[in-house]
């Protein structure tokens, strides 16, 4: 398996658990995960500050195997209103690489308009359903879909970083992983 370069998005009120468990899963693996954001750091939505890797408009898509948001809010809607955040997800989106998002965080890939008729799962709420309306949403802790995949929130934060290190080839590592790790999932 080649190296993969993965950045996540951090906006301020992330959901830190939807942050920092596929970050350290990701990273276990060997993959190159970068932390992007607005500043040095971001505060997350319980009051955890990440320090970022880089600036969000310092983002290289050409070099991104896997975009991952996790929600959080107001992470999930700072994402989503933020044009540059869509843009990446479009750009890596139709590249055919992996875009990731938890919780509420799905929200922005309705807003990018590539979830129409995709299975999905994220946080139960008015704001997610209604804005995942045209799409298939399960309500299952972590769903894949061609190259979108989606968690349904903080407690589901193991499968989901199962399911982004399956659509990026590395399901049979991330198992001996969890099992090392004592990690039970779906």
């Amino acid at each position: 398996m080649s190296v993969k370069k993965i950045a996540v998005l951090l906006k301020e009120g992330f959901e830190e658990v939807e942050a920092i468990v596929p970050i350290d899963v990701l990273r276990r693996l060997g993959m190159d995960v970068v932390i992007a954001g607005d500043s040095g750091g971001v505060p997350g939505a319980h009051g955890v500050m990440i320090d970022t890797d880089l600036l969000l408009e310092d983002v290289d898509v050409a070099t991104l195997s896997c975009v991952l948001l996790p929600g959080g809010m107001p992470g999930a809607t700072n994402l989503r209103d933020d044009p540059a955040v869509i843009e990446l997800v479009k750009a890596v989106h139709f590249a055919g690489g992996i875009v990731a998002a938890i919780c509420a965080a799905p929200i922005a890939f309705a807003a990018a308009g590539i979830m129409g008729g995709k299975r999905c799962t994220g946080y139960p709420m008015p704001l997610v359903k209604e804005s995942l309306a045209d799409a298939d949403y399960t309500g299952a802790p972590s769903e894949i879909d061609g190259n979108i995949v989606t968690g349904k929130g903080p407690g589901a934060a193991f499968d989901f970083a199962l399911a982004v290190a399956t659509a990026l080839g590395a399901e049979s590592q991330t198992r001996t992983l969890y099992e090392n790790m004592f990690v039970k999932c779906v």
